[in-house]
């Protein structure tokens, strides 16, 4: 039942996959988890490029200098 939530959220596909629910459960079948979160996964979407900077140290000897040493 969790799962079947966190798919309905993750995906934002919550009344198809009640309907989809409501006619296995009519039929007298189980939902088969694994098969729904491969029916539901997002197809062809390429994950966006993510570039992180990272600062010198440097700049925290800077911070501390300005700022001082914690409390």
């Amino acid at each position: 039942m969790v799962g079947l939530l966190a798919l309905a959220h993750e995906r934002a596909c919550e009344a198809e996959l009640g309907a989809l629910l409501q006619a296995t459960l009519d039929d007298g079948v189980l939902p088969d988890l694994k098969a729904l979160i491969e029916r539901f996964r997002p197809k062809g979407m390429a994950l966006p490029v993510v570039i992180v900077t990272l600062p010198s140290l440097a700049v925290y000897d800077q911070i501390a200098a300005t700022l001082g040493e914690a409390a």
